[in-house]
């Protein structure tokens, strides 16, 4: 595993947005380690090899069902445990569309409208043994971004950290790769540009929420049944 930040990106199956959140700094002293949680856009997974040199022990996907279908990615014989926790953004989008930071508004929708469901992933990867885990949806963007800001906000990364790693999706979702997206994996709607993007301010705002009506995300994810000894572990688990 590389323990560059410049090469945080993995080349790992067909992929676009694979990528490891190791080496970010806690408001403690710490750091997030190396090889432990990934996340990721949905893709085929032909070679072997390449998931066994991972080290996975749990993927969680967050696609619904017409999502799998359309594009299995063949992790359920090549990890361990593969579990399925669908966060459907779909119906969250009939408010945002107008909004001058419509991804924005999503993330908050998500997080006060998904916080049971967002509670049970974040649950799955505190679990003893759970790690090394790879967190995916569709683009590894919006409901992977969610989850992901959610972990490393809670184990005590700084917001600028969390948004700098969110925004790093920009640099790796092409044009490309949105023309080539199953029509049932397009969950911010067909065709709209403007929902593809990954702006800081998008993924600041809903931290923003979680501080203003939570206290900030572990107090979100303890309010939504996460136990104090879960996000305990989870914390020792990914920080050294």
């Amino acid at each position: 595993m590389t323990t560059s930040s410049s090469l945080r990106r993995l080349s790992v199956g067909a992929t676009y947005n694979l990528r490891d959140i190791g080496g970010y700094e806690t408001v403690d002293g710490r750091c997030t380690t190396w090889g432990r949680l990934f996340r990721s856009d949905a893709a085929r997974f032909t070679n072997a090899a390449d998931i066994i040199a991972l080290g996975l022990r749990t993927v969680v996907d967050l696609r619904d069902e017409p999502e799998l279908a359309a594009l299995p990615t063949g992790l359920d014989v090549l990890v361990p445990k593969v579990v399925h926790r669908p966060l459907n953004p779909r119906p969250l989008l009939t408010d945002v569309h107008d909004s001058p930071d419509p991804l924005g508004g999503l993330y908050v929708a998500l997080v006060r409208e998904r916080g049971p469901e967002l509670a049970s992933v974040i649950a799955e990867l505190a679990r003893p043994g759970a790690l090394p885990a790879l967190v995916h949806c569709a683009a590894g963007k919006d409901r992977t971004g969610v989850v992901i800001a959610l972990v490393l906000s809670a184990i005590g990364v700084p917001d600028e950290t969390v948004v700098a790693d969110y925004a790093l999706t920009a640099d790796y979702l092409t044009a490309e790769f949105f023309a080539a997206l199953p029509a049932e994996s397009d969950s911010v709607g067909a065709g709209n540009t403007g929902m593809h993007g990954a702006r800081p301010e998008s993924m600041l705002a809903m931290l923003r929420v979680l501080a203003a009506e939570h206290g900030g995300a572990r107090a979100y994810l303890a309010g939504h049944g996460v136990s104090e000894e879960a996000l305990d572990h989870l914390r020792t688990a990914l920080t050294r």
